[in-house]
């Protein structure tokens, strides 16, 4: 059971970091970036450089990636999801978008479901959440010779 834990954790950081690259390398094909820049960032109350608040986002981008690749991983070893299959990852995926809109974003400064930028922020979300349960799949079965 513990192999499969660590793996769902590594192939869901990887999925991640994927996906942050590619939001890096697209505004060099003519996509924009669609979250402005806010006011001057804060941690704990704390002014910090716009670099620093990059980093630390990247950091838990990664992170909660990681968390939600090791959590599906733990639900399909615990039964509650059935496998390694795409409906599952749909599901998944769903209620990983909900909860993102519900807690991450708005602790993050976006408003729920990133109603203070856009309308549409949350359905961006969710196809990007769509493209990292593909990617998270893809990358299992082919660590796992599935």
């Amino acid at each position: 059971m513990g192999a499969s834990l660590l793996m769902g954790m590594v192939a869901g950081m990887t999925a991640g970091t994927i996906l942050a690259f590619l939001s890096h390398l697209a505004p060099r094909f003519g996509a924009g970036n669609f979250i402005p820049d806010t006011d001057q960032p804060k941690l704990f109350g704390k002014k910090v450089s716009r670099r620093e608040a990059h980093l630390i986002g990247l950091l838990v981008h990664i992170l909660l990636s990681g968390i939600f690749g090791f959590a599906f991983a733990l639900f399909v070893e615990l039964g509650w999801l059935s496998d390694y299959a795409y409906v599952p990852m749909l599901i998944w995926v769903v209620a990983l978008t909900l909860f993102t809109g519900l807690v991450v974003m708005p602790l993050e400064g976006h408003g729920f479901f990133g109603r203070k930028h856009d309308a549409w922020f949350i359905v961006d979300a969710l196809i990007t959440n769509v493209l990292w349960g593909h990617l998270f799949l893809v990358l299992l079965r082919v660590w796992m010779l599935r």
